[in-house]
């Protein structure tokens, strides 16, 4: 079950971790942009380096970790208690190719460092968007991978559309349009490989439905745990449905093998190692 290493999360009780044991790692918004994102990164050409840009929980770093673990997978997060937690994880799990650090992305100074990076609704949190892209591309060796998912501008439920969800922590935007973020990748200079909506209007409709018990927090646990294996349920039922439109996007990218520096961070660039090392890594 997708999410099932967070059962051995240290601030867990007996009830939750069975819980999370039986049904994965309840966060639905989570659960169904993983089923867009996990194909996805399973056919990654054997990455020796990964970056899980913004990793959070460390969700999706194990999963990296356990797909291909001969690889080293560094989760990246701001919060060093977040940090500190999953590294403990890891070590509970006894995966030895993770580790965590707590830096800035906006500040990353890498180049040609992973082979893959994953960024799973990171975008919509900072101001200066191009710019992290732009990072995001150096930091990639040449002929690697950016794995990106954002929210969409608008929300999509049977044919009705309204802006999407703002009042969420850290949110500086709504979303992105399909045309408008491949615009942007490619001037920076990615190559697109996918892109696609995720999250059709069942699915939508179940993520509304678990913002409105939780507000996008950990609250209402109680009442959260008693019907998020229905709201599951119903967007797993939902899958074969079309997103198109819908209200999230996912994009598969490529730097290409010969790719040019981006203009104002080539220069300046360090290895990823220095940039690690550089803040008490």
């Amino acid at each position: 079950m997708f999410g099932g290493d967070q059962a051995a999360a240290p601030e867990l009780g007996r009830f939750e971790r069975m819980y999370v044991r039986l049904l994965g790692y309840p966060a639905l918004g989570l659960r169904i942009r993983a089923k867009a994102i996990l194909p996805l990164l399973h056919r990654l050409p054997d990455p020796e380096s990964i970056l899980d840009a913004g990793c959070g929980k460390g969700v999706f770093t194990l999963a990296a970790a356990r797909a291909f673990p001969h690889a080293s997978v560094l989760g990246v997060d701001q919060s060093p208690l977040l940090v500190e937690r999953n590294a403990r994880l890891a070590a509970r799990l006894g995966l030895r190719n993770v580790r965590f650090l707590a830096r800035d992305l906006t500040q990353m100074m890498a180049r040609a460092r992973f082979d893959a990076i994953l960024a799973t609704d990171v975008l919509e949190h900072v101001h200066d968007d191009r710019d992290l892209l732009r990072r995001f591309f150096e930091a990639l060796r040449p002929g690697g991978r950016l794995l990106l998912h954002v929210p969409h501008v608008t929300r999509h439920v049977f044919g009705g559309a309204r802006t999407n969800l703002m009042d969420i922590e850290g949110h500086v935007r709504p979303g992105y349009g399909l045309d408008e973020l491949r615009a942007l990748l490619v001037a920076i200079g990615f190559e697109i490989e996918l892109s696609a909506y995720n999250y059709n209007s069942v699915e939508t409709l179940m993520n509304d439905i678990s913002f409105r018990i939780t507000g996008g927090r950990e609250r209402r646990k109680a009442l959260y745990a008693f019907c998020f294996p229905w709201l599951l349920l119903g967007s797993w039922l939902a899958s074969p449905l079309r997103a198109e439109p819908g209200s999230g996007l996912v994009f598969l990218c490529r730097r290409p093998a010969a790719a040019a520096a981006s203009a104002g961070i080539g220069a300046a660039s360090a290895d990823a190692y220095d940039w690690i090392a550089d803040q008490g890594g």
